[in-house]
């Protein structure tokens, strides 16, 4: 049971681009040495955030009365995994033609590997944009260089 003057917020939140951690922590030393490539198909959305967005956006959330229930913490424009393996690719400078195959990416990232990268969730922050937040890195090569350029 919740108090009338209580919100309660489900923050749903995007794989966070981070190069020290998740997804991108695996996958950014296999790009950086000319090893990345397509996962899988290539044709499944990829939901993301900055990890910088990702902190704004919890900071925007706590400050907005009028958000509650479940709020969307991903990217506002939908990528594909053939999308991240390209501009990845870009950043880093290095090819992308190595295909990495549904079997190989359940044996190096089990569980996760599965879920995040061959299973594809097209998600929007419709409720985050409608309160008037502003992403800094609304595309995915955006927000991998800003994961690239971080210091953290």
């Amino acid at each position: 049971p919740t108090n009338s003057d209580n919100r309660a917020i489900n923050l749903r939140l995007a794989p966070i681009l981070s190069k020290n951690g998740g997804a991108l922590g695996k996958l950014y030393p296999i790009f950086f040495l000319g090893g990345g490539g397509i996962v899988g198909s290539g044709k499944q959305y990829f939901s993301y955030i900055s990890a910088r967005d990702a902190a704004r956006a919890i900071v925007h959330v706590m400050e907005k009365d009028s958000l509650k229930g479940p709020v969307n913490l991903v990217a506002p424009t939908p990528a594909t995994n053939a999308d991240f393996t390209h501009a990845l690719g870009k950043i880093l400078k290095r090819p992308t033609i190595i295909p990495l195959p549904a079997f190989a990416v359940k044996l190096m990232f089990g569980e996760m590997g599965e879920e995040m990268l061959l299973g594809g969730v097209k998600a929007a922050p419709k409720k985050l944009l409608k309160s008037g937040f502003e992403f800094q890195h609304e595309t995915i090569e955006d927000a991998l260089q800003s994961a690239v350029d971080e210091s953290i």
